[in-house]
């Protein structure tokens, strides 16, 4: 069968390609060509597109770490955010390449069989919304399918999405059963991680690889419980998919988006590392990425050295809040001791201020002005940087159903509402947009460490 994969635009008020990557669908397009399917890949996301560089003229930009800036477009906003002062944006292709690139399959004689459409943020849920409409326009009778993280916790809102199937789990055997059960023919069902970087046919600015799927924890704003199950990829075979596309398209950063990289890091995530420095990684120059939020409590020497040895540039520590109470009542994954004891640890071996930050989460149900001021002042002291994470109600959270006991007017609410930006503008309960913007004024003068 004739497989087209999309990675529809974001549609927000901001955005930037912190190694964003679709990856559930580089990982489901290597199942689709094991199994003897012609598959090929629209990323709207892809800011080293060929027809993106011939259709603006110019070389994208990218960062020392291999992030960069999105195209993007002011577009109308919807009535329900109306009120916000902010613009609404899509970022990612321009709709006249994205077209183009359909007109070209078409030229070329190629018609999918199935159309596979994904989606991560359920307030970015527009993006989809978007492509569908358009492909089901220049293909009226192909079938086309809305899968990832919005079509699995909003599957109802999802059908409003104009697609004809809404895959429902993200889970890898659960999808692959899906697709046979709709009669396309997947061989090989051994759990793999790896993604198809070879879709794009040439280099994309950096490489992103999920060394495991899911978390053992159960934080209360977290929804990746809900979404997969704990899997962790065998580590020789890790190492072998980033060197081969390392040496397929010679790109210098890797960024690694685990949500728990460090369970049993002796047997997995050490391994990996041990592996990429005797393939010569590092001498090649290439940089490390670990943005998601290392688990402080887990942190060991031994894996801090490691990370060091393997040129590891940014290593993100989740803390969240440093509230005891609110820790316990979040999951308890996290202890003030275990955020200092990780700092140390990380300083010891060598790392500074540069390579090192905090998650800090703002707008917590709850959540004080001082209690997050506090957190920042922290990381300051500890001449680390810090960043702070606008909170999001996501859906089949324990946090989310608090947010909608207090909010009684959301009963036919916009998910876009729920973007972290937006989030103040719409609803009372919570900080207000005064607060949240002395916080931030604060934290810009203040706090925030240029070390």
């Amino acid at each position: 069968m004739k497989i087209l994969l999309v990675n529809p635009w974001i549609y927000d008020v901001a955005s930037f390609d912190y190694w964003l990557k679709p990856l559930g669908l580089l990982i489901l397009g290597r199942y689709l060509r094991e199994s003897g399917h012609d598959v090929k890949l629209i990323d709207c996301l892809n800011r080293y597109d060929d027809d993106l560089i011939k259709f603006t003229g110019k070389t994208p930009k990218s960062k020392w770490n291999g992030t960069g800036k999105f195209m993007d477009k002011k577009v109308n906003k919807p009535p329900s955010i109306k009120h916000v002062p902010r613009n609404l944006k899509r970022y990612g292709l321009p709709l006249e390449v994205f077209q183009d690139k359909i007109e070209k399959l078409k030229t070329d004689g190629w018609k999918p069989d199935y159309i596979f459409v994904t989606s991560a943020m359920t307030y970015w849920y527009l993006g989809p919304w978007k492509a569908i409409e358009i492909l089901k326009r220049n293909y009226p009778d192909i079938p086309v399918m809305i899968g990832g993280n919005y079509a699995v916790l909003m599957s109802e809102h999802a059908k409003k999405s104009g697609a004809d199937i809404i895959c429902k789990t993200a889970k890898i055997e659960e999808t692959l059963n899906f697709l046979n059960d709709i009669g396309i023919k997947i061989d090989n069902y051994e759990m793999d991680l790896t993604p198809d970087y070879s879709l794009y046919g040439k280099g994309t600015g950096h490489l992103v690889f999920l060394t495991s799927l899911g978390c053992p924890y159960h934080c209360t704003y977290c929804a990746t419980p809900k979404i997969q199950r704990f899997y962790q990829m065998p580590p020789k075979k890790m190492v072998e998919s980033i060197v081969k596309y390392v040496d397929l398209y010679d790109e210098k950063n890797v960024a690694f988006f685990d949500d728990a990289i460090l369970i049993n890091h002796k047997l997995h995530f050490d391994e990996i590392l041990n592996g990429l420095i005797d393939a010569g990684l590092p001498q090649r120059g290439v940089k490390l990425h670990v943005p998601n939020g290392i688990h402080a409590k887990l942190l060991k020497k031994e894996s801090a050295e490691l990370m060091m040895k393997a040129n590891v540039k940014s290593i993100k520590i989740a803390i969240e809040t440093m509230d005891p109470k609110r820790q316990k009542e979040t999951g308890g994954k996290v202890s003030n001791e275990d955020f200092f004891n990780a700092v140390r640890i990380l300083k010891e071996v060598g790392f500074t201020g540069k390579e090192l930050s905090a998650f800090v989460l703002m707008n917590l149900p709850g959540q004080t002005s001082d209690e997050i001021l506090h957190a920042l002042y922290t990381c300051h002291d500890l001449e680390i940087n810090s960043e702070i994470n606008e909170y999001t109600p996501i859906p089949g959270t324990v946090d989310y159903q608090r947010f909608l006991s207090k909010n009684s007017e959301l009963a036919n609410f916009d998910p876009i509402q729920l973007n972290n930006t937006i989030l103040i503008y719409s609803f009372e309960d919570g900080l207000t947009f005064e607060e949240v913007e002395r916080i931030k004024n604060t934290y810009k003068t203040d706090i925030k460490f240029r070390g």
